[in-house]
């Protein structure tokens, strides 16, 4: 099986992690072209974001372009647990053509290294119950149900 190189995204790399996500969007990558255009971005706040000492964004590298990523979240807690806080994974994506090579559960073990190195209690995710194949995977990464519960959002 090949081997992907697992990398946190910082602003180095982030013009990467942003043609990937342009290529999830379209389902297409981006032309020349458009990479050339997208350059001329200013990711400024993004860059800011990505200091946030709570936040860890990883994505799998394959030569010379990011084929999937995981974001995390460290959210302390106050109260209950003794201050002791959860690992969120807000998100987890691979290019389709990429799945089945072991990409998703090698970006779930960051958050499993992100357990071990903070105070957390565990990891916590949400998954669509429409996406059965996500909820297969979780459960080989060692989740299981722990209730039902309602995804909500607010938007500006």
């Amino acid at each position: 099986m090949k081997e992907y190189k697992i990398t946190k995204v910082d602003s180095q790399n982030y013009s990467m992690f942003d043609d990937m996500v342009f290529w999830r969007i379209n389902r297409r990558e981006r032309t020349y072209a458009e990479k050339l255009e997208a350059a001329n971005n200013n990711f400024n706040d993004i860059y800011l974001a990505l200091e946030n000492p709570n936040l860890y964004v990883y994505a799998a590298l394959d030569k010379d372009k990011f084929v999937g990523w995981i974001s995390i979240i460290y959210m302390p807690k106050v109260g209950r647990l003794n201050g002791l806080g959860h690992v969120y994974v807000d998100e987890l994506w691979v290019e389709p053509t990429y799945r089945k090579q072991g990409i998703a559960s090698k970006l779930m073990k960051k958050a499993d290294e992100l357990l071990n190195t903070t105070a957390s209690a565990g990891i916590r995710l949400y998954v669509n119950s429409e996406n059965p194949k996500a909820k297969m995977l979780y459960e080989k990464c060692g989740f299981s149900e722990s209730g039902i519960a309602y995804f909500m959002e607010k938007h500006r």
